[in-house]
């Protein structure tokens, strides 16, 4: 990885940007992604799909029967044939309803946004997008292969998406999972108890 960037060049690169992150949040919440709803959520993950591809990531619908499809989208630093890989994970699914949205609509009041989805974790969707923009804007993308893994059934335990996740795990250096931070002040949270049937 270069050393040429501050996180100062990051934010600089990233402020006259909010807006679009923020309309890009909207789109998101607006296409509501109800855990047990199939066609709700393969919607949804189509959308976060043609993101990554407008980035130029490889990316692959990963199907499901019953549940929504995942979606893995895969960057590679150009000119290396490396074999490391850092994971980055996250989900699409939401625990509201459809139709939800016509009771809580999206919005933007004294800096937070607010609709169903918003906080968990379609937020974390967005700031990977513009992670990597902003990484490549200041010449500061990794050396290693980067998988973005978003899941379709978090909220629900994981049953259709754990083998993936726990075969994309063991062959990364580093996961990263880009649910919430802590708490109105943005603490970073650094754990969280997993659900008793998946220990």
């Amino acid at each position: 990885m270069q050393n040429n960037f501050t996180t100062r060049s990051l934010l600089d690169w990233l402020r006259p940007r909010e807006l679009a992150m923020t309309r890009l949040l909207g789109q998101f919440v607006r296409a509501e992604s109800p855990s047990f709803d199939k066609a709700a959520v393969d919607q949804f993950g189509r959308i976060v799909a043609s993101e990554w591809k407008k980035r130029g990531a490889t990316v692959t619908l990963l199907r499901q029967r019953e549940r929504g499809d995942h979606v893995r989208a895969e960057w590679r630093p150009r000119g290396t044939r490396t074999t490391s890989q850092i994971l980055v994970l996250g989900h699409l699914d939401t625990v509201y309803n459809a139709g939800t949205i016509a009771q809580m609509p999206f919005r933007v009041s004294r800096g937070r946004a607010w609709g169903p989805g918003a906080f968990d974790m379609k937020g974390g969707l967005v700031i990977a997008l513009y992670a990597m923009d902003a990484l490549a804007a200041v010449g500061c993308l990794p050396e290693k292969r980067i998988v973005f893994l978003w899941t379709s059934d978090e909220e629900i335990g994981s049953e259709s998406s754990r083998a993936t996740i726990e075969r994309e795990a063991k062959r990364s250096d580093s996961v990263l999972v880009l649910e919430p931070a802590a708490g109105l002040d943005g603490r970073v949270k650094r754990a969280a108890r997993a659900l008793e049937r998946l220990r």
